[in-house]
């Protein structure tokens, strides 16, 4: 035992980082170091951008991704390789993990405030996706980084930003160029002020409104009690009704998505896309963020009915 005025400081089990994508990177870079990596066919540009600007030597495939969302990975892991899976929209991923000695990781950007449990060697995410901060990620592990050098301007123009333009804007500047670095104190506060059970509820609430309250389509997923919705994700019969519904809700000033455009790299990488690219046509998400209330639901349902009925 030491006894003194000046002694190591503590830590906790996670590492901060300025975005989930940095934390994914510093992973494939500092610590896993595989010799291929397996991404899923139905995922956001981040992943599959960041293996091809940071990693263009390191092997990559896809596994494909049904429309119920069922992964149908790599019978097994090699030692050198990494598989990546995610927990889409904060429902847990029940697909049953293949064999595995090489390294399986979970990107819980969507499930950060849901209740599941850990299965993956390593657990990432971002904090963006669910809590209102300009910057954010995270591994559930303890590392001690040399953070690359930025200025983080797209996270200043978030803290600056005066309408949802300047934050669209920002998010472009990440995607053009990015670092490995910290998260900021004024994200980090706000982060650690959160709310967890709160912004459950309040998501919870938005979500199960949505599902009882929408007549067109039906519902991507069905939410446990355990889980947080991160949207709201709607299923129409052509992408032709899609566009439309979703051109009428702008001009109702209510801002959808598609969750998500299919990167080119997954195209044209052999793997059996067809859900992915179905999904891709057929799939509207709405936000149900926890600062939006029952008023705010009840709009969104009824611009939907305003549009079935014209």
């Amino acid at each position: 035992m030491l006894i003194g005025s000046k002694l190591p400081p503590e830590h906790i089990d996670k590492t901060f980082f300025n975005s989930g994508r940095a934390a994914f990177a510093f992973l494939v870079d500092q610590v896993i170091k595989p010799r291929k990596v397996y991404l899923p066919s139905f995922t956001c540009w981040s992943l599959v951008s960041t293996m091809e600007k940071r990693f263009p030597h390191v092997e990559v495939e896809y596994y494909p991704v049904g429309r119920d969302l069922t992964c149908y990975y790599p019978k097994y892991v090699y030692k050198d390789e990494l598989l990546v899976f995610i927990h889409y929209f904060g429902h847990e991923n029940k697909s049953t993990l293949p064999e595995s000695q090489g390294t399986i990781i979970e990107d819980f950007s969507h499930s950060y405030i849901s209740k599941i449990n850990h299965v993956g060697d390593y657990v990432f995410g971002s904090y963006r996706k669910i809590l209102k901060v300009g910057e954010g990620g995270f591994i559930d592990t303890y590392f001690n980084p040399i953070y690359e050098e930025s200025k983080k301007l797209d996270t200043w123009l978030r803290y600056q930003a005066k309408d949802w333009r300047d934050v669209r804007e920002a998010e472009n500047m990440m995607d053009r160029d990015w670092q490995i670095v910290d998260i900021s104190s004024q994200s980090l506060a706000i982060l650690l002020s959160a709310n967890h059970d709160l912004i459950r509820l309040k998501r919870q609430a938005n979500e199960r409104f949505l599902t009882e309250n929408i007549t067109i389509g039906e519902p991507l997923l069905t939410y446990r009690l355990n889980e947080c919705p991160l949207l709201h994700n709607r299923l129409l019969e052509t992408q032709e009704e899609r566009d439309s519904l979703r051109e009428f809700l702008a001009g109702k000033s209510i801002f959808t998505s598609i969750h998500w455009p299919t990167h080119r790299n997954v195209k044209s990488s052999g793997c059996d896309t067809d859900d992915t690219l179905w999904l891709e046509s057929h799939i509207i998400s709405i936000p149900v963020p926890h600062n939006y209330n029952l008023n705010d639901m009840e709009y969104i349902a009824e611009s939907i009915q305003r549009w079935q009925k014209g």
